[in-house]
């Protein structure tokens, strides 16, 4: 897998766009098959041009006829307008013209218009970088959310019956927040909603009331294991903070 340098300067205002089943947030590792003749397109002149792409959370939405769902084809894509661009970091190309791809999450953006949508979609943009209201208030929020969410990560691994490593966390409070919104085991509108938060006190509320509620599920699967209940399958993660 080849290595790609990283695109010089901003976001511009135009971007190309890949509507996808994921929440992309900064920071985070994305890795990616591309096999569609436009996004093949797509990821080709991204390279040459040394640009970034923007990932946003595409939801298929079935349109209904009665009290039947019509044929697939005839269903609707529902876009969201909050979405995060994506550097190419890594590329692999096969010989039938298809790429993996490796991508890491850069900067939040708004989708404010739809320039086209072939040969693939390209939208007017706006960086929608998260605020950071510095104050002992969010700082005391943030260390009350890490708490919650080491021992988030500890109860999964007693569900899981395995252990899950908890380093440092970073001291950045934008990158600790983001990085507890990747990790959290939850539908993607929730995740979605997280990415939307205008600001770190709202993200980190948010995260705090989802721990809250999944702390509490966590604990009653534990005990369910412990009554001897039968196996409850538990959440899914392996994660150190770094």
């Amino acid at each position: 897998m080849t290595e790609v340098q990283e695109p010089e300067g901003p976001l511009q205002g135009e971007l190309p766009l890949f509507p996808l089943d994921v929440v992309l947030f900064p920071g985070m590792l994305l890795p990616l098959h591309i096999f569609e003749d436009r996004y093949r397109l797509m990821i080709s002149e991204c390279l040459q041009g040394e640009r970034h792409f923007g990932v946003l959370m595409a939801t298929v939405i079935p349109r209904w006829r009665g009290t039947e769902y019509q044929h697939s084809e005839e269903r609707t894509t529902q876009v969201s307008t909050i979405g995060t661009s994506a550097r190419i970091t890594h590329v692999q190309h096969r010989e039938d013209g298809r790429m993996d791809i490796v991508t890491a999450g850069q900067e939040r953006f708004r989708l404010l218009q739809i320039l086209c949508t072939e040969p693939y979609i390209v939208g007017r943009i706006e960086t929608y970088p998260l605020e950071d209201r510095d104050s002992p208030q969010v700082r005391n929020l943030a260390n009350r959310v890490t708490a919650i969410f080491v021992r988030y990560l500890r109860l999964a691994g007693e569900v899981l019956g395995t252990s899950i490593e908890v380093a440092s966390a970073p001291r950045d409070r934008t990158s600790l927040a983001y990085l507890m919104a990747m990790s959290l085991q939850i539908p993607l509108h929730e995740k979605q909603s997280l990415l939307d938060a205008a600001d770190v006190p709202a993200l980190l509320n948010k995260e705090l009331c989802i721990l809250s509620r999944e702390e509490i599920l966590l604990n009653l699967m534990r005990q369910a294991q412990q009554d001897n209940k039968g196996y409850v399958r538990g959440v899914s993660l392996d994660l150190s903070l770094s």
